[in-house]
């Protein structure tokens, strides 16, 4: 197995692997928030074996002044049957080499705090818990 990641020019590409991570969307939601993710500069790194699709990482750079210049990854994500065969390992790679290349100070991301093996896969490829991520659903009116 050679997996191999490449950026894609299309991040709508990756659909149906980035709907295994983001399921709870139904069609309209997904389409529109890719829409408007793409419009502030998402982009997505495709995990490829041969022809198929087997991974995905979206991200996005941002400049804030706690961090810099940082490559922030809204979605990592694995198909199911292909996990543990080093597919987000690499693609974690390409991420760290993409931050590099874009001048970033750091690569950040976000993880639901329920996700244990998450956290723990992260840890071993160097990153630190540095805070917690507080949210609160907005009334719209």
């Amino acid at each position: 197995m050679t997996i191999r990641t490449e950026p894609l020019a299309d991040p709508a590409a990756a659909e149906a692997v980035l709907r295994v991570l983001r399921g709870n969307l139904d069609d309209g939601a997904f389409a529109r928030r890719l829409a408007a993710a793409m419009r502030q500069g998402y982009r997505v790194i495709a995990a490829c074996d041969g022809a198929a699709m087997v991974g995905a990482l979206g991200y996005r750079l941002t400049d804030d002044l706690r961090w810099g210049r940082s490559l922030f990854v809204d979605d990592l994500v694995v198909l199911p049957d292909r996990r543990g065969q080093g597919i987000g390992a690499a693609l974690m790679r390409a991420a760290e080499e993409t931050a590099a290349a874009e001048g970033c100070d750091a690569l950040r991301l976000c993880s639901g705090l329920d996700r244990t093996a998450a956290h723990r896969f992260y840890e071993a490829r160097g990153m630190d818990r540095v805070s917690l991520h507080f949210a609160k659903p907005v009334t719209k009116g």
